[in-house]
């Protein structure tokens, strides 16, 4: 959680005026007491409000948020979990568990522009039965998806459609705003042949 807390300082820092009121806006709507502190109760409240992943309301993840474990998220805590809101961070759709490294994600929901599909490594790695109705050749990890999105298909990656050089612009910086929109089509990668 300490390298997600440095990306979302970083992203922080570098932010416009309008990024920083926004996050500002954020804190101060879970912190209902006003003490510069979330308590879990805040926490819970807010999460469920917002309709968050369910895994993410948990007492175990607030943990993980709270770095310096004061029992109440400070600011730079609360910029993690901002950060990981609005950059789509995922749970683990085999273990429940908030992926905080590399992750593999299912291509043939990414293609369809569905709600992605996302396990973390050791899932990913253990032979048993994948809890998903797509099969284990059809995931990528996180890297990899990234660089097919940039430039040429990976080797034995099927394109349904081209990423032209003005869509790849369109999408150089990340729309979090849920639209599907600005997100491209890619196709199946076998993992066995990267």
């Amino acid at each position: 959680m300490e390298a997600l807390r440095k990306v979302a300082l970083a992203y922080y820092n570098s932010g416009t005026d309008e990024e920083r009121r926004l996050f500002n806006q954020f804190f101060q709507s879970m912190d209902k007491d006003g003490n510069r502190r979330v308590s879990y109760r805040e926490f819970a409240d807010f999460m469920s409000l917002q309709a968050h992943d369910e895994n993410m309301r948990t007492r175990d993840f607030f943990d993980k948020l709270n770095i310096n474990r004061s029992g109440g998220l400070d600011s730079m805590e609360v910029l993690t979990l901002y950060y990981i809101l609005k950059s789509g961070r995922p749970i683990c759709g085999q273990c429940k568990t908030f992926v905080t490294n590399e992750y593999f994600t299912c291509m043939k929901c990414f293609e369809r522009q569905t709600a992605a599909y996302s396990i973390c490594l050791k899932c990913f790695r253990d032979k048993g039965g994948l809890d998903h109705n797509h099969a284990r050749s059809y995931f990528v990890d996180n890297f990899s998806l990234l660089e097919s999105l940039r430039k040429k298909p990976l080797p034995n990656h099927q394109v349904s459609s081209r990423i032209t050089p003005s869509q790849r612009a369109d999408t150089s910086r990340p729309d979090h705003s849920g639209s599907p929109s600005n997100t491209p089509a890619v196709g199946r990668v076998s993992l066995t042949k990267l």
